[in-house]
């Protein structure tokens, strides 16, 4: 069937074709499964898991009778690994009853109150949800003996995701992976500045490169030339006493020594004025 509808596509058109029905082909084997059930006639749709994949219509034709064991049906929401919760909502498609034969209910528990009841004078005409991971039991039960034969039912069934528990623990993983990026960057800045600081504890300055902190100057130290003078202290030198050698010049006088102007030999160091 396939290839003859590939066929009629014409040879330009073969590749595309092929293409569109392979995807339509993946949507209907992969995709949302719809299941039918008959109120009277399948008697043992119990607790039946349905997810977001998952579609129930119900129907009821008035030709199957409605005894205790197949005049209801029961769901819950679940995944395979049971890690999302979902509310079950039922919408009324058809509910047709002009002899006012039929009584439908919905419940949590198969004898418990129920939570929405319709009759003929008061048909379900909007969608109706339960609370989140609870289930649902769905009842349609004959009222006395009044004929059943023009009854219309027909109800859809499906799970509504409410809580998601790989979201949560996609975000606690993420939460978890950001405080630990959050950590390291803190830690190496902090890490960063220190060893910068161990590195340069204050100013260093290269030999011959500028003036030192602190500079001390040994009293032993040469004094810098220029203008500047010693100032005296302690003894002052003497003029030598005896003979002096003399040098011959040429002429065969010997030269007298120079004289030091503003100095007097052999006398006292001048007295300084304390004040």
């Amino acid at each position: 069937m396939l290839v003859k509808l590939i066929s009629l596509c014409g040879n330009k058109m073969k590749l595309l074709c092929t293409v569109l029905f392979l995807l339509h082909f993946l949507t209907v084997v992969f995709g949302k499964s719809d299941i039918t059930y008959t109120f009277g006639k399948d008697c043992s749709v119990s607790i039946e898991h349905i997810n977001e994949d998952k579609t129930i219509t119900i129907v009821y034709n008035g030709l199957d009778d409605l005894d205790i064991w197949c005049n209801y049906m029961s769901f819950i929401g679940r995944d395979e690994g049971y890690l999302k919760e979902y509310e079950i909502c039922i919408t009324p498609e058809v509910y047709e009853d002009p002899d006012c034969a039929v009584e439908l209910s919905y419940t949590t528990e198969y004898d418990g109150a129920p939570l929405e009841t319709y009759t003929c004078y008061d048909k379900p005409i909007t969608k109706y949800c339960g609370e989140q991971d609870e289930y649902m039991y769905i009842f349609l039960k004959p009222k006395g003996s009044k004929t059943r034969q023009n009854v219309q039912v027909k109800l859809t069934v499906e799970a509504v995701m409410t809580y998601n528990y790989y979201t949560r623990i996609g975000i606690i993983i993420g939460s978890v992976a950001g405080g630990i990026f959050v950590i390291c960057v803190v830690s190496g800045v902090i890490l960063f500045i220190a060893c910068k600081r161990k590195r340069s504890p204050g100013q260093v300055m290269n030999p011959g490169t500028g003036v030192g902190m602190g500079q001390f100057q040994s009293p032993n130290a040469s004094q810098p030339s220029g203008n500047y003078a010693s100032p005296l202290t302690g003894s002052y030198p003497t003029q030598p006493t005896g003979s002096q050698p003399t040098q011959q010049t040429g002429n065969g006088q010997t030269p007298s020594a120079p004289a030091l102007a503003g100095y007097t030999y052999n006398a006292p160091p001048p007295e300084y004025n304390k004040t």
